[in-house]
């Protein structure tokens, strides 16, 4: 009842662009954001940090970043990415839109962009020994592909039938849903076990990008990705770069939020809200620090939270 409770109050609470969209209306194709923290989630694996610390005292946990899809018309799931969280984040799924997808088929599709572990390691509760589901579709690409293929325990997945992997080309959109389609695109980043890409959702009038991580903007792909797009979730695990003293960042490269929100000034100011900032590392001041958040917002961004809502139609 509590949580039921906070829920309700959250969204009610909202601004930006998804309160514009926030209806009473229970059809169309709905975006719904479940998870908006880095890899490991907050409070962090390790970290004895004021910014844990504090979180574990009040029980304050945000999962991996995670956004879902929901056509209201079928009942049917989309899911963009497996993280650690994914029951947590599918109760909370369930509490928000009332569908009640169970059993061995929790939900009905998955759309993955890289081998990090915030982004799949999911998928380990599909298993026999969890929810034993039945032909979850799972669209990767090639690289992905084999490399849960060819893997333990994700082996066990696909030989199963647990999953059906599906697998993309780069650029070619898949239809998820009647009128809606998802389309990867390649980017940069550690590609250690898989290539990565970032995600381009087309709905009947508006269009979502979902770029959770990157190494930066200079090759351009970024800015023809968000061309055009109504929303564009983007990668924000450091704020400047300075929270992570004594870490070479350049081994795990990503485009500060300092550098995204001077890229894009000039868009921001057109149509505050549009980029929201997803993907937090655990440290990243933008998620507590009121000033930062202040900041931010001054310049036309925001950071995703959790429970946002979205109508692409």
């Amino acid at each position: 009842m509590i949580r039921t409770l906070l829920i309700f109050i959250l969204l009610l609470t909202q601004v930006g662009c998804h309160g514009t969209h926030l209806r009473e209306q229970r059809s169309g194709v709905e975006l719904i954001v479940l998870g908006i923290a880095q890899d490991g989630g907050v409070p962090h694996l390790g970290c004895q940090k004021p910014c844990c610390i504090a979180a574990r005292s009040e029980g304050i946990r945000l999962g991996p970043a995670c956004l879902a899809l929901v056509d209201h018309s079928s009942g049917k799931t989309v899911l963009l990415e497996a993280t650690p969280a994914i029951e947590e984040q599918l109760s909370l799924l369930r509490e928000l839109t009332g569908l009640a997808n169970e059993g061995r088929r929790p939900i009905d599709t998955l759309l993955l962009t890289h081998a990090h572990i915030g982004h799949y390691t999911g998928l380990i509760q599909l298993g026999r020994e969890v929810a034993s589901t039945d032909a979850v579709r799972v669209h990767c690409t090639s690289r992905m592909a084999s490399f849960l293929r060819e893997n333990g325990p994700w082996s066990q997945l696909v030989r199963l039938d647990q999953i059906d992997l599906q697998v993309i080309k780069k650029g070619e959109p898949v239809e998820i849903f009647p009128g809606v389609t998802a389309t990867p695109h390649g980017v940069q980043h550690r590609d250690e076990f898989s290539d990565t890409v970032a995600w381009r959702i087309d709905g009947p009038s508006r269009s979502v990008v979902f770029c959770p991580d990157i190494d930066g903007w200079q090759d351009g792909v970024l800015d023809l990705l968000i061309d055009g797009a109504d929303l564009c979730y983007l990668d924000a695990t450091f704020y400047d770069g300075r929270e992570l003293p004594g870490r070479d960042l350049s081994e795990i490269p990503h485009p500060p939020m300092v550098v995204t929100m001077e890229h894009l000034a000039d868009k921001a100011r057109e149509t505050p809200g549009r980029f929201r900032f997803i993907h937090l590392n655990h440290t990243n001041p933008a998620l507590r620090d009121r000033s930062v958040r202040a900041e931010v917002e001054r310049r036309g961004f925001a950071v995703a939270e959790v429970g946002e809502r979205y109508f692409l139609d």
